[in-house]
């Protein structure tokens, strides 16, 4: 029985001991052996594995995905002579040896023992700068993902015959990685001059050349023969905070979050003026601060509440009258506090303007400014004192700044666009729809405007010195030509986009650029990598532009300036309610609340009108963002997207014509025609901005397409909903004779020139419809009629000349 008892204990005692031996496979972990009397430490496999527990003592590590990962703490010494800490983690698959010292891994643990012998195993070029591994690292500055991949072989053969299939270091303290990033991208930045950008709105190549020809901007025509000066490509959608925020940060709208002149409001009320708070990334000034820099930012869109940089001052968009400007006791028009002081006391107020204030662009008597008040934008006296005020607020607050000699700075007039759709009517030749005596008086406006700007310009040049950089930018062009829009204009309405063209002016002079012998050409995710790289900062990677070939980079190094510098904490600013309510007031009379949108539609209820309480309300603002957002998209090739946008726009409200209308342009492109047609008609039904030429350019559109069966039926269209409609009848006539459809071309131009007897190309049209008919008679007579009309038109002249000499004429 003894005898018994002892073997079963025996074979009790063996079974025990081989069931400690055994380590069992595990879904969630795997174990580390180190050796209790020897050196080694092993990675046992994911399966039934022998591991006596008196040999070796075992260590659970985590298991993902089948693979072992094995974390360690590596502390590291940074340039600054800051001392971090690093936490490796490096993932494996397989079993075998560990080049671990169990010794050491008893006294210190796994995690220590790992990270120590992981620094010792690496060459010194690797270990010594270790921090670029990092995942921040490679976050901040893209180029060190080839450092990281060097680490990572480096342990692949250290740990090999195991696979490493994933290495990983990050920061403990992430606050002090970053401050040693940025004192990296202060290195890196190569010290340049000032650099000074003048963002004007919709400056134009057309209105510049000729002024600096005729000497009315002698300082641009000298800046256009020391610099570089380009076209500027502009991407739709062509709306003046979405383009500053793009030239401002590098990326698109649908990356910086700037989308319309509205944002919505967090608290849900109405849509109130774009801020600060809905850009999502850097903008310049706030990377520039980042490298060190000392800058200033002067009514740049987009910038209250005014949140000020390190080092820096923003003085914000609602400073002036003509960009929503606010009451004086607002808080935060600008940062930081001492700005704001400054900014009081150095802003002008429309109210307060006397005559001889306006005597450099116009001659006003104090009772017609004095009746003018604070009127609307539709009177000009009224307008031209707004405009004025805000430029004299812009260039004394940019005066103040320049004589502090910040690094760089950072300047937006809006009164260069403003000047255009006030006054542009005017100028000479002016539109046929203007009334003669106001042209003679107000025509002079633009050109002597555009003086004043030039001799702003010269003095800024002259507080500068030969190793500062002036930049000038715009957002869009403007149409000062023959192809001035026929739709009303105004500063800020639902029309002003069809004065805009998709082309902006660049110059820059600096002595760090190869100056061309001729004119350039530029996009506009081009702009930000200029102004970095003329600044001497490395070019942004998150920057989908390159640099144009006349200007270098200062350094190879890119940075991601998105996640390095990123956006400070938001500032949100109540408003009080008297300044809410007049915040309101102004985008009503700017037509930005209560119908206009700036896309190009017509006037239209912001909400629509419900039938019923159960009738659906619809989100003319929501509508308007995700239009542009959609415009943006479509102008990026990202077609999918923004087709999906622009049916979210048009759900988000359906009265609203612009969405629609882009719609049916980027269906015409995509070739879907059927779809573009009935999307088109939608936008005209909703209230389309002029849209008797709408239809107009559409049906030419699809004639240069090669479509002209579509072409025919698009005018046909329009003529029955438009039919006393000149634009068309005229347009509806050329084409038709131009298909050889010579009767129903006499038959629109007939009554063409019925409806608009004093117009001369209708009488030229049908003149040359006649003669294709053989009524050469008819054809003399309304050629006639263009000279009395026109008599310095030589084409009629010639023509008259020429059928007066055919035979059977008397």
């Amino acid at each position: 029985m003894k005898r018994n008892l002892l073997v079963l204990s025996c074979a009790a005692f063996l079974f025990a001991a081989f069931a400690l031996t055994l380590v069992p496979p595990s879904t969630s972990t795997r174990t580390v052996a180190v050796s209790r009397w020897s050196s080694k430490v092993m990675l046992l496999p994911n399966s039934w594995a022998f591991s006596p527990w008196f040999l070796a003592s075992r260590v659970k590590v985590p298991q993902e995905a089948g693979a072992a990962v094995l974390t360690g703490n590596v502390p590291v010494k940074l340039p600054s002579g800051t001392e971090a800490e690093l936490a490796a983690r490096v993932t494996v698959r397989g079993a075998g040896p560990l080049p671990l010292d169990a010794r050491d891994v008893r006294e210190k643990g796994l995690a220590i023992s790992f990270g120590k012998a992981l620094v010792q195993a690496l060459p010194p070029e690797l270990s010594g700068s270790l921090w670029q591994a990092t995942e921040e690292w490679g976050m901040w500055f893209p180029q060190a993902t080839s450092f990281q991949a060097k680490v990572g072989q480096a342990l692949a053969s250290w740990l090999s015959p195991l696979e490493v299939s994933g290495v990983r270091f990050t920061a403990a303290d992430g606050n002090v990685l970053q401050a040693e990033a940025r004192a990296t991208l202060r290195r890196v930045s190569q010290k340049r001059g000032r650099l000074v950008v003048l963002g004007l709105d919709a400056l134009d190549w057309s209105l510049v050349d000729e002024l600096c020809a005729r000497g009315v901007m002698p300082q641009m025509a000298r800046l256009l023969q020391e610099g570089v000066h380009a076209e500027l490509e502009v991407p739709p959608p062509l709306i003046s905070p979405v383009i500053w925020t793009t030239i401002a940060t590098g990326v698109p709208p649908e990356a910086h979050g700037i989308l319309d002149f509205l944002e919505p409001d967090p608290q849900g009320g109405p849509p109130h003026p774009i801020s600060a708070n809905s850009r999502k990334v850097p903008a310049l000034w706030e990377i520039l601060a980042a490298a060190g820099r000392t800058t200033a930012t002067v009514g740049w869109w987009a910038t209250f509440p005014a949140q000020a940089p390190p080092g820096g001052v923003v003085y914000s968009d609602r400073l002036t009258e003509q960009l929503l400007g606010l009451a004086a006791d607002t808080p935060a028009l600008a940062d930081p506090p001492k700005a704001q002081e400054e900014a009081q006391r150095l802003a002008v107020k429309a109210k307060d303007l006397k005559p001889q204030d306006l005597a450099p662009i116009l001659t006003v008597t104090a009772s017609e400014l004095s009746a003018a008040g604070e009127g609307d934008w539709d009177n000009p006296i009224a307008g031209l004192a707004k405009l004025w005020a805000a430029t004299l607020t812009v260039e004394r607050l940019t005066a103040r700044e320049l004589s502090t000699e910040r690094d760089a700075l950072f300047v937006y007039l809006e009164g260069t666009d403003t000047v255009g759709h006030l006054f542009a009517p005017y100028r000479p030749p002016a539109l046929p729809q203007v009334d003669p005596s106001l042209a003679r008086r107000f025509g002079p406006v633009v050109d002597r405007y555009m003086a004043h700007v030039d001799g702003w310009i010269g003095q800024i040049r002259a507080q500068l010195g030969p190793e500062d950089t002036l930049v000038i930018v715009s957002d869009h062009g403007f149409t000062w030509g023959s192809d001035r829009p026929k739709v009303p204009s105004g500063a800020h309405t639902a029309t002003a986009v069809w004065w805009h063209r998709p082309v902006g002016v660049f110059v820059a002079v600096s002595p760090h650029v190869t100056v061309p012998k001729s004119r350039q050409r530029m996009t506009l995710s081009q702009v930000a990598p200029t102004l970095l790289a003329l600044a001497g900062l490395p070019l942004g990677a998150e920057m989908a532009g390159g640099l144009p070939p006349w200007v270098k980079p200062a350094t190879e190094v890119k940075v991601h300036y998105g996640h390095l510098v990123g956006r400070p904490s938001l500032k949100r600013v109540e408003l009080p309610p008297e300044a809410r309510a007049e915040e309101l007031a102004k985008l009503r009379a700017l037509g930005y609340l209560g119908g206009e949108g700036g896309s190009g539609e017509r006037p239209a209820a912001e909400t629509a009108k419900p039938a019923s309480p159960a009738a659906p309300r619809f989100d003319r603002a929501e509508s308007r963002r995700l239009n542009n957002l959609a415009s943006s998209l479509a102008a990026a090739g990202n077609r999918s997207q923004a087709e999906q946008v622009f049916r979210q726009a048009i759900a988000a409200d359906p009265t609203y014509a612009a969405p629609h209308y882009n719609l049916a342009t980027f269906l015409r492109k995509e070739g879907r025609f059927d779809e573009a047609d009935a999307e088109f008609w939608r936008a005209v039904d909703t209230g389309i901005a002029d849209p008797e030429m709408t239809i107009v350019r559409s049906a030419l559109d699809y004639r240069e397409r090669g479509q002209t069966q579509r072409a025919a039926q698009m005018f046909s269209e329009g003529l029955k909903r438009f039919p006393r409609s000149v634009p068309l009848l005229l347009n509806a006539g050329v084409f038709f004779g131009e298909q050889g459809q010579l009767k129903l071309a006499r038959d629109l131009l007939t009554k063409a020139v019925e409806l608009a007897p004093d117009n001369p190309k209708a009488h030229r049209n049908l003149a040359v419809a006649l003669e294709a008919l053989g009524d050469t008679a008819g054809a003399l007579k309304h050629l006639e009629i263009v000279l009395q009309l026109d008599p310095g038109d030589r084409a009629a002249q010639a023509e008259l000349s020429r059928l007066r000499r055919s035979p059977g004429v008397q």
